[in-house]
């Protein structure tokens, strides 16, 4: 019996979704459906009770659950005696967000791909909030997200806390001071992040905490889009430094000092437990292991 038949029942297992089963699986439910019938064909009972409203484990398919997953460790263990690599095939499903697009993402694709030279990876940029649903959603494997995901089927390994600063145009009324009042928070607008992100409710709460009662914020989960309006003298913004950093050599954006400090953007690389495949996990360590290295 193939690999794939064991990893179809035991995501189906976990899932209870026909739908969700495929796009973990990347195929498609017809094949999820033919896999699963194939395998109660050939064990002569039912493994699944299948209705309109929900999919469930039938008692044999309980029972079978564990010996399905001592198969696939056996499988890899194997493999690995047989000097062969069981994930170096596949597709890695990943999403981040746009600041490490900038930060990890080039160093990890290079050495990924140098080291699963068979295997495909589907990127896609979106914001924390969303990439943590999809994640849970099993429509991806990996993310490099504002984590940790505080999920118990979710492992976090850390990758990178990014300083935030406060800049403005080179042409704004306060680059030339050099440092940014609470009444200068006060009468213009802040560019940050995404309205349900943490640096924006975090730095709300700090423009609150200063006695600033209705601040004006300019949320948006595309980075390029704040620099823009930055570069636009349309306020003064929130960056993480190794992002800013470009545009103040440049000449375009002066960074300030303020009189309220920003924390940290911790990312971490996060995947689900027991995903079918060891890629995720593997690609995460790796993730994790470069991250170490930059030098940021």
């Amino acid at each position: 019996m193939k690999r794939l038949t064991y990893e179809t029942f035991l995501a189906l297992a976990k899932l209870y979704n026909f739908r969700k089963t495929a796009e973990q699986l990347n195929t498609t439910q017809s094949n999820v459906s033919a896999r699963i019938k194939a395998l109660e064909e050939d064990l002569g009972g039912s493994l699944f009770v299948r209705s309109p409203q929900a999919v469930t484990l039938t008692p044999l398919g309980r029972e079978l659950v564990p010996f399905a997953e001592d198969i696939l460790r056996s499988m890899d263990r194997f493999a690995h005696a047989a000097g062969m690599n069981p994930d170096q095939e596949g597709t890695l499903r990943l999403a981040l967000s746009e600041t490490m697009v900038s930060t990890l993402l080039p160093a990890f694709i290079r050495e990924f791909s140098a080291f699963y030279p068979r295997a495909d990876v589907e990127i896609s940029v979106d914001s924390t909030t969303n990439q943590r649903q999809q994640l849970i959603d099993r429509a991806v494997d990996l993310a490099f997200l504002m984590g940790p995901v505080s999920e118990y089927e979710v492992t976090n390994l850390p990758l990178l806390n990014l300083p935030m600063i406060w800049v403005v145009a080179a042409d704004h009324p306060l680059a030339s001071r050099g440092r940014i009042g609470i009444e200068d928070l006060a009468a213009s607008p802040v560019l940050s992040y995404a309205r349900n992100s943490r640096p924006f409710v975090e730095l709300r709460e700090a423009l609150t905490n200063a006695g600033i009662r209705s601040p004006r914020l300019f949320s948006s989960n595309a980075l390029s889009a704040s620099i823009g309006m930055t570069k636009a003298g349309l306020g003064i913004c929130t960056l993480p430094d190794v992002v800013a950093r470009p545009h103040i050599e440049s000449g375009d954006v002066v960074r300030m000092d303020a009189d309220i400090p920003l924390n940290d953007l911790r990312f971490t690389a996060s995947f689900l437990n027991n995903t079918a495949s060891g890629l995720a996990k593997s690609a995460a360590t790796m993730a994790a292991r470069i991250a170490n290295d930059l030098e940021i």
